[in-house]
């Protein structure tokens, strides 16, 4: 039973904090606010997108931006 209370726990607060970072990065009026909620959101949450510097986007694998671009699937 304490397994389960810590997972859940676990999962209410990732959610939470998902949650807020999203809106962060959605409602922040300062664009550097925006810019760092949705970096820490492309760590959080596997498969985000990222964009770089330059302004171009980049797939995010295991937390880190992908440089080199893949086909699309189908």
């Amino acid at each position: 039973m304490t397994i389960g209370l810590l997972s859940t726990m676990a999962a209410v607060f990732y959610g939470g904090t998902v949650s807020i970072l999203a809106l962060t990065a959605t409602f922040a009026r300062r664009r550097t606010l925006r810019r760092e909620a949705r970096s820490t959101l492309a760590v959080l949450v596997p498969g985000r997108a990222v964009q770089s510097q330059q302004g171009a986007e980049l797939p995010v694998e295991g937390g880190r931006a992908v440089a080199a671009c893949r086909r699309p699937r189908g």
